[in-house]
């Protein structure tokens, strides 16, 4: 289902997804080949076309998806080089190369120039090349089959808009990009916001590249980010997520970093990838297998909701690798809120959990959330966001009396990571099957480790309690 601002369409979507379970699925869907100006070290590697590419990439380690993204047009051999015929070519190779339920390949493109002004957009869903060039060497005709003016950013989000089974994703975006008129006072970062740009924009990359590595050792990371970008875009009010690029030029697809777009999907097909990156399910991460959950009332990232209620947000960060994450932030923001865009409204210190409730709410705004997490070794993760619109009236004293806490892992084996939500000094129990106490602890901060290597293996209650209200939840310790 397309990106849409109706509230009610957003709700059943949501209720479609919590019928089904949500895996992780890790990728990167800005990459380019020999169609292009990709796979430059084809002579030695010997893969030069999307086919060589997709088989290269399923060797690649947590690498579930690739998206080949050519570059729309021609200019000059290898600069970027592409030629109309190769786009039906490479649809047909992302075909035969897709295994659905093992790895995904999608093609696309990385349309557009990156002057001034302007930048470039990554595009998925047509079934026809958009371009503008009237005649190029070797190509029958002009080179493309949909027309767009090359500087024509409100023509191509018009028509990305207007075709259900298609997104566009910034490239690289830089706060001057992708203007109306060739001026920065139209860009999307700075111009005024566009209810159809919003519709047809999904997201951008946390970092992109490195762009011409020839690592495949999986250790060549960005070290640039276009954090700052992200947050100035969410405050010009348009609903995008945040992901990761490898911008490959050369034959290392899944292998010059480990960071990965990550999407959240029933099952791993190019169908379910779309309509991840449409409902805006994806977050980007430095690390090649951490899985983040972020909620807000229990409704998960890349949602556009409202309520009644104070917002309960709860993030956990789970890595198979058993890494710990050093901190999780949570930012808020709203559009035009100016400032610094976003602000840190809670923070938790070496644990896996992070629960808030947001008490700080105007009716009728509609607030954003989402979720930065750095992990011990200094691998970086960020959230798409969570919209949310608070309806007066809110009942303050019934939500003040109810304590929200979050824990992880369950089941557990030796540390046990817990976060609050509520202020105040609260008790924390873990209870046997007899009722008896086994373990009792009281704590003002709102996040803390329990060790329970002395603990043997069964089915516990973890209680959580202060002067108003008590909540039980169960625990399994292996």
């Amino acid at each position: 289902m397309k990106k849409s601002f109706l509230i009610l369409l957003f709700q059943f979507s949501f209720l479609l997804i919590k019928s089904q379970t949500l895996n992780y699925y890790f990728g990167n869907l800005h990459a380019h080949t020999g169609f292009s100006d990709g796979n430059k070290d084809s002579v030695a590697s010997g893969v030069w076309s999307p086919s060589g590419s997709y088989a290269y990439a399923k060797l690649s380690q947590h690498f579930d998806f690739l998206g080949i993204a050519e570059h729309n047009h021609f200019s000059s051999s290898k600069n970027p080089g592409f030629r109309k015929q190769n786009y039906q070519a490479g649809l047909n190779m992302a075909a035969a190369s897709n295994q659905n339920g093992q790895f995904a390949s999608l093609f696309g493109t990385e349309w557009g120039v990156s002057s001034n002004y302007n930048g470039h957009v990554i595009i998925y869903g047509f079934n026809q090349l958009i371009g503008w060039e009237t005649a190029v060497s070797g190509v029958v005709g002009p080179n493309y089959e949909i027309y767009n003016a090359k500087n024509d950013y409100d023509g191509l989000f018009m028509k990305v808009k207007n075709n259900p089974n298609a997104f566009a994703y910034l490239a690289h975006p830089y706060f001057t990009d992708f203007t109306t008129n060739g001026n920065a006072s139209t860009s999307l970062a700075y111009g005024t916001y566009n209810a159809a740009y919003d519709s047809a924009i999904v997201g951008m990359p946390l970092r992109s590249g490195l762009a011409f590595s020839t690592v495949n050792d999986y250790s060549d990371f960005s070290q640039g980010n276009y954090f700052d970008y992200y947050k100035k875009i969410l405050n010009q009010g348009y609903h995008l997520g945040i992901g990761y690029d490898h911008d490959n030029h050369n034959t290392n697809f899944g292998r010059g970093n480990s960071g990965r777009l990550v999407i959240l999907a029933p099952s791993i097909s190019p169908a379910n990838i779309i309509n991840a990156m449409q409902q805006m399910r994806f977050y980007g991460s430095d690390d090649w297998n951490a899985k983040i959950d972020f909620t807000l009332n229990g409704q998960i990232m890349g949602s556009i909701t409202s309520g009644g209620t104070f917002p309960l947000i709860q993030v956990t960060h789970n890595d198979d690798d058993g890494e710990l994450a050093d901190s999780i932030k949570i930012w808020k923001g709203y559009k035009n809120s100016g400032g610094l865009w976003a602000n840190i409204v809670h923070t938790s210190l070496q644990n896996n959990t992070a629960s808030f409730t947001d008490y700080d709410l105007q009716s009728g705004i509609e607030y954003y959330y989402f979720a930065e997490i750095k992990q011990k070794d200094g691998d970086w993760i960020m959230t798409s966001p969570i919209w949310y619109n608070a309806q007066a009236p809110l009942n303050v004293a019934n939500e003040h009396k109810k304590i929200d806490f979050n824990f992880f892992p369950n089941p557990v084996t030796k540390n046990l990571s817990i976060s609050i939500s509520n202020p105040g000094e609260h008790n924390i129990a873990i209870i046997d099957l007899t009722g008896r106490k086994v373990y009792e602890i009281k704590t003002t901060s709102s996040d803390c480790n329990i060790l329970l290597e002395n603990l043997n293996a069964g089915i516990y209650s973890l209680e959580v309690k202060n002067s108003e209200s008590v909540t039980i939840k169960k625990l399994l310790i292996e």
